[in-house]
Order: C-alpha cells, then structure tokens, then sequence
C-alpha cells in the first residue's frame, strides 16, 4: 500500500476513467450528460496529486519497475494539463459528436494514464506495455471519423507504422536483456559499466530501440505516419497526438538515452557516452534529416492540417538537438519547448478545427478570406504557429535559441546551421498559411458583404481562445522560472 501512494495520480485517472465506462453503461437517454465535466474533475483531482507527490523526493517502488522523479512527475503535469485542454477543446468541435464522447472522454483518459506511467517506467517491459496500450488507443483515436475515408487511412497506417515500432523496441530490449539479464534500466546500467557491451551488438540494440521511438516522436525515418494521421483523425485528437504521444516518447528516449547508453561526466550536469557505440552521431544525422524534411514538406503542402503536422515533424528534428547535447541545459530547453508546443499546437489545431466546421475544409485555397469573418481566430492562429516555428518576441524562440546556443557549445555547428535555415523555411511556409487566409485584400474592406460577415461565436468559445492565447504569453514574459523549474526537475531525478 506505501507503493501506491506514489502512483496516486494514476489511480485518479483510473478511477475517473472507470467511472466514465459506467456512467455510459447505466446511460438511459437522460437529458444531461456530465462527463466532459466528470473527466475534467478526475483529471484535476489527480493533478494536484501530482504536485503533492514532489514532497516523497525521488524514489522507486513496486519492486523498482517505476521511479517517481522530478523528471517524472514534470511529464505528469504536462500530460494531464493536455488532456484537460484536449476535452475542453473537443467540447466545440463538431467532428466529435455527443453520442461519441464518451468514447472519446475514454480514450483521452486511457492514453493520458498510459503515458503517466511511460514517464515513471524504470523497467522496459513495463514500458513497452504502456507503449502498445498507448498507440492502440492513438488507432482507436485517429479512427473516430468512421465515415471519413483519411481517417480510416490514417487509422491502418498508424497501426501498421505502430506495430514495426514495437517489434524492433521489443528486439532492442532482447539484446540487452540478453547481456545484462536484466529488464529494469538501473540494473542494466550497472552491468554494462561493469562489462561493455561489443560495438556490434550496442549499435544493433541502440539503433532497433531508437527507430522504434522515433516513431512515437515522430521523427526519421520513421515519421511518415505522422502527416496522414495527424490530418485524417479528427482535430481534438490531432492535438493530443502531437504533443501527448511524442512528449511520451522523448520522456522515454530521455531515461533510456542517459542511464543505459550514457553515464555521468566530470562537469556537473553533463553525461557522456557509455561504452563504444557513437550514437550521438546517430542522433545528429537523424536530428538533422528531421528538421530538413519537415521544413522542405511544410512548405509544399496545400492543407493546413498537413502542413501543420510537417512543422511538428520539424519541431521533432530542434527537441532532437536537447538530447545530443548530453547536459542539462539542453534537456531543460527540451523540456521548455515541450510546454511551449502543448499551448501552441494544441490552439493552433483549436482554431483549425473551428474553421474546418464553418467551411468544411482545410485547404490553402479554400481558406481565402476567412480572416475578413473570423479575425481573432486567424491572428491567434498565425500567432500559435509563428511560436511554434520560433519567432521572436515569442516563447518558441527562447526555446530554439537555447536549443541551438546547447548545439553550438558542443560544436555541433553544421547542425544549428541546418537549425537556422530550417526556421527560415517553416517561417515561409507559415506566411503562405497566412497569405491564404488574408485573401484578396479587397475581401477586407467590403464591410457589410457575406465575404465579411462575422463568424457567430459563444462566449465559452472566446474563453477558451484566451486560456490558449494568454498562458502562452506569459511564457515568454516568465520564461525564466519556467526553466529554473525544469532544471530543478532534472536535479530532482533519478538518474
């Protein structure tokens, strides 16, 4: 029972989640249905439980498969605040209709409690389980749309890219397994210090276990997933997938990455490569190839949803950069651009959602002059995605500056060039979104023609909008305890 004291958010979550399942199971066509509230209640209860935890310190429990950490419970926070946003958001979504959200409250909830317990895995069956759990409520998710022929497609695909994915991470854990005859990374860390791995068989268990995470991170070569899924499945999951599932997947990378392949260096707050396989290496080419193909990509596409989604592929290549660098600065501006994309994609694809439902498509050339009808809209958007990309005065370019200043003290210099100009291309192909939705100018100035009319709005609409709008501002302006925070979650580990 003392063990489950530390996992007390999850039980939140799985008590809110069985909760939901039978209120749909005793549901008799009543007027009111409370479960986006419900959901929303469960989630917030098991936030503050979140925070109450930071008070235990560090430490591991049920038989030491999970650690309960700083950098633990940082995931926690970020995943729960995420669903919370995802159910507020889908609240004014018509694609997700009243007879499916339950369902979709359900989905939110299982994923959310899956990469919980992702973030606390020190074991690597406990955290391929967790995975697989997670990536088949991402099919069900992405599927929703069932009579929508993308989302269908997107589903397959998803589920085959997914199924790849978790073979070769259950190949890579084997040949560990095999060396170490342990499955908890602590364990493993000890026997590889105390006999190294051989260069062949570390380069075939990092490489396996890594192309299995770059899909859930979404990045080479294993993103292709990523641009139909994330423009197939409905906009609420969308979202959640682009945060959700990739900050999963680098909690994952990150406890992997420092503790089996890489050990603490002389300097403080610095690691360095354990063993013989030169994976940083690795890392920057794939780093590199990311960032190139999701700026080239973004700026081709003629649907939003898509080229959005190729901007997070691009994103994937910077937040690649905080792990090659291999100290806590560059964690810590990982873990920064990671709360900075939760507010950015999660109102970028709000707002893409709301325009999808007024004019019933996402593409360029569909989208001319909506920003005569729906102007607080369209600035927010552009506003989201310019801190995506890394713009400034915004929070996205402290997170890239540091990010690129981490590659650059490590002279990793060709890859903060490629940095550079890939935020060059993505800004580009922002301005082209942008561009379409302005219009012909002339649209702007006919006052009183159905081209300008006012798209009708709720007031819950305009809230919502400013709870997007409004934190992300505040990032910029508090960045600096936004990473003293993060660093001290870093401190605050496990490692």
């Amino acid at each position: 029972m003392k063990d489950l004291v530390y996992l007390l958010p999850e039980v939140f979550l799985a008590v809110t989640l069985v909760g939901i399942i039978m209120s749909e199971v005793g549901y008799h066509g009543e007027r009111y249905r409370l479960l986006s509230l419900i959901s929303i209640i469960g989630l917030a209860m098991a936030l503050i439980q979140v925070l109450l935890t930071y008070v235990y310190g560090p430490t591991q429990a049920f038989s030491n498969t999970v650690v309960v950490d700083g950098f633990a419970l940082f995931f926690k926070v970020l995943f729960i605040v995420l669903a919370i946003l995802t159910i507020l958001t889908s609240m004014y979504s018509k694609e997700i209709s009243g007879k499916r959200r339950a369902e979709f409250c359900t989905l939110i909830l299982s994923s959310t409690l899956a990469m919980c317990l992702i973030a606390s895995a020190a074991d690597l069956l406990l955290a391929f389980l967790c995975l697989q759990f997670l990536n088949v409520m991402g099919y069900l998710m992405v599927g929703k749309k069932t009579q929508s022929v993308l989302s269908t497609e997107a589903s397959i695909k998803h589920l085959a890219f997914g199924a790849v994915a978790g073979a070769l991470f259950l190949y890579g854990v084997a040949i560990l397994f095999a060396t170490t005859h342990s499955f908890n990374i602590y364990e493993m860390h000890r026997a590889l210090t105390l006999n190294k791995l051989p260069l062949e068989s570390g380069t075939i268990a990092f490489g396996l276990m890594f192309f299995a995470l770059s899909f859930q991170i979404g990045g080479f070569p294993m993103h292709l997933w990523a641009p139909d899924v994330l423009q197939g499945a409905p906009t609420a999951a969308s979202s959640f997938l682009s945060v959700g599932s990739r900050a999963a997947g680098f909690a994952l990378a990150l406890r992997i990455l420092i503790i089996v392949f890489a050990q603490p260096a002389l300097a403080p707050g610095e690691w360095q490569v354990l063993g013989s396989v030169d994976w940083p290496n690795m890392i920057a080419i794939l780093s590199g190839a990311t960032m190139l193909i999701g700026a080239l990509l973004a700026y081709r596409q003629n649907s939003a949803k898509r080229l959005v989604a190729y901007l997070v592929i691009a994103e994937t290549g910077f937040l690649l950069m905080g792990i090659l660098v291999l100290d806590e600065v560059g964690v810590s501006a990982l873990l920064f651009n990671l709360v900075v994309e939760l507010f950015a994609l999660t109102g970028a694809f709000y707002i893409l959602s709301f325009i999808y439902d007024q004019v019933q498509s996402d593409r360029l050339e569909d989208l001319k002059g909506v920003l005569a009808r729906a102007v607080p809209e369209c600035t927010c958007l552009i506003i989201f995605l310019a801190c995506l990309v890394g713009l400034p005065p915004l929070p996205g370019f402290i997170g890239k500056f540091a990010l690129i200043g981490a590659a650059i003290r490590h002279n990793w210099h060709f890859l903060a060039l490629i940095a550079v100009g890939s935020i060059a291309i993505v800004t580009a192909a922002v301005g082209r979104l942008a561009f379409s939705l302005m219009g012909d100018f002339r649209q702007l100035t006919q006052i009183g023609s159905a081209a300008s009319q006012p798209i009708a709005t709720t007031t819950g609409h305009r809230v919502l909008l400013a709870g997007l709008v409004v934190p992300m501002i505040l990032l910029a302006v508090f960045a600096e305890l936004l990473l003293s925070w993060v660093g001290q979650s870093i401190q605050f580990n496990l490692w």
